[in-house]
């Protein structure tokens, strides 16, 4: 009996780990997908980190039996490029993971891994009807075409969208797309255009346009032609586009977008005058309008258009000429956001004096050389590129001679022949004729541009007044100011050297607008239009 009891005891003993064993079984990661009927959810994970779970049992089994692949050595380098796919099948507390590297451009070559990076490649057919499933949208062009608004182009979402996208079998399924209901307000924006823009575009777009909720119109976009208003308000904006289906597109649908544009009045053109003589400036003010998109026109043409800069909600130019200018009538076409406005201007002859210079030939030959005359230019066209303040450095301010008036000695425009050459040239600027050391003062509010040496001009500083308006101080020395430096009017800028080409001691004076030298004598006595 005694033994009997060992012996029981003995085998119990022996039983006990397997038992133990079939209580506490966790089925190996592999063999999870070996029994579809046991796994209760698989969670995908996507190529854009999308996480997508699936309890449907049929589903479960088409997904086990997807990891259910033929073992291969290694996965192919290439494949490394694919997008990745993560599926976590469960089943009890054991979790297997694949990671699958799928394209949809091949998608009869899907691999996996398993979770001990075992390798393996997909049965093709089934693989390709996963990238059918919306699990595998990450493969596809879905994107909607983006729309962005106003002249800082800002992204206005979809309020309603139906969307389309084409999988790898050709067929399109619909998509859902996330849409907002806030509507944004935006500002600077095009009132002939509302700075519409697709990033691929519309088959067709209707634009509806309401005001106070009255709508006010409805058309198509080809139609528009802007919107008109005597007063700075918010219009709604309503835009329907639609994209067809066509060859070379995987996507199609269509969408409602809306937002706020705050549309100003429409442009107000003046001009400061239209009769002017040779070497004269007529100043441009437009209202509400800026530089941007402002077209302008010239009949017949004129050496040099306006150039305009912006002024908070106005943009302004001034329109130069010079001895060169032919007299007779001009008109001037502007264009902005849709309006037209023409104006006729009328150019005065001015009659010019003559003079001759005596200089020795040696002098002037070496003088207006052709590498003097390059270097001459490279100057100009050094302060015609450099950045001019927009809007005026010295409002308000009527310009002072830079010496005493009386010193004025040749004048603008003045025919000039070099007798010993028998060049002829013209002169740009006035001279002032004034002792060696004579203070040169600056005869407006600014900023130094340039301060420099030219082989023809001698010391050269050169002063911005903004708006493309620039005074030229030549035949001096030019030790007392520095580039960048802010002079007001009336402040010692340099004293006259008599450097440079000329016939006595003198100061020279210029003043260009844009690239055009008009007349410093015009200026003194006019002043600048503003």
């Amino acid at each position: 009996m005694k033994n009997k009891i060992v012996i029981i005891i003995c085998v119990a003993i022996m039983l006990i780990p397997a038992v133990l064993a079939i209580f506490l079984y966790r089925p190996q990661a592999p063999e999870i997908v070996k029994d579809p009927e046991g796994v209760s959810l698989v969670t995908i994970t996507d190529a854009n980190s999308n996480t997508f779970t699936v309890e449907d049992k049929d589903e479960i089994k088409f997904l086990t039996e997807l990891a259910d692949g033929t073992a291969v050595q290694s996965i192919p380098d290439a494949v490394y490029g694919f997008k990745t796919f993560v599926l976590a099948y469960t089943r009890g507390d054991t979790v297997a993971t694949y990671r699958f590297y799928m394209s949809a451009e091949r998608p009869d070559q899907v691999y996996f891994k398993d979770g001990e990076d075992k390798c393996y490649k997909a049965d093709s057919l089934k693989s390709r009807s996963f990238m059918e499933k919306s699990y595998a949208i990450s493969l596809y062009d879905t994107a909607v075409p983006v729309l962005t608004v106003g002249d800082a182009g800002v992204v206005i979402s979809p309020s309603e969208i139906k969307w389309n996208y084409s999988t790898v079998d050709g067929k399109y399924t619909p998509i859902s797309v996330p849409t907002v209901q806030e509507v944004k307000n935006i500002d600077k924006i095009s009132k002939k255009t509302l700075g519409i823009n697709f990033s691929r575009k519309p088959t067709n777009v209707v634009i509806s346009v309401s005001d106070g909720g009255e709508q006010l119109f409805s058309k198509l976009i080809e139609d528009f032609t802007g919107i008109s208003t005597k007063e700075a308000k918010y219009f709604r904006i309503q835009i329907h586009a639609k994209w067809a289906e066509e060859s070379g597109q995987n996507s199609y649908g269509e969408a409602t977008y809306q937002f706020n544009a705050n549309i100003l009045p429409d442009a107000e053109f003046s001009f400061s005058a239209t009769d002017i003589q040779q070497g004269g400036i007529i100043g441009i003010s437009v209202k509400n309008a800026s530089s941007n998109g402002m077209a302008v026109e010239c009949t017949p043409t004129l050496k040099d258009l306006p150039v305009f800069y912006d002024n908070g909600e106005d943009t302004f130019a001034y329109l130069p000429t010079s001895y060169e200018t032919e007299p007779g009538d001009y008109t001037l076409k502007l264009t902005y956001d849709g309006v037209v406005y023409e104006q006729n201007i009328t150019v005065r002859e001015v009659k010019y004096n003559s003079k001759t210079y005596t200089n020795s030939e040696s002098v002037i030959t070496s003088t207006f050389s052709e590498q003097n005359l390059l270097e001459e230019e490279n100057i100009k066209e050094s302060v015609f590129t450099s950045s001019s303040s927009a809007g005026l450095l010295c409002a308000g301010e009527k310009p002072k001679t830079p010496t005493k008036r009386s010193d004025h000695k040749t004048g603008y425009g003045l025919y000039v022949t070099l007798q010993a050459t028998d060049a002829k040239t013209r002169h740009d600027g006035v001279d002032y004729d004034v002792a060696k050391g004579s203070d040169v003062k600056a005869i407006l509010s600014g900023t130094v541009v340039y301060v420099g040496v030219s082989p023809i001009h001698g010391g050269t500083i050169v002063i911005d007044h903004g708006n493309g308006a620039r005074s030229w101080y030549c035949r001096v020395d030019t030790s007392s100011v520095t580039v960048g430096q802010t002079v007001a009017q009336g402040d010692l800028i340099a004293k006259s050297d008599d450097s440079g080409f000329g016939d006595a001691s003198r100061a020279h004076l210029g003043f260009s607008v844009g690239r055009t030298f008009v007349s410093p004598l015009w200026v003194l006595d006019k002043g600048l239009p503003n």
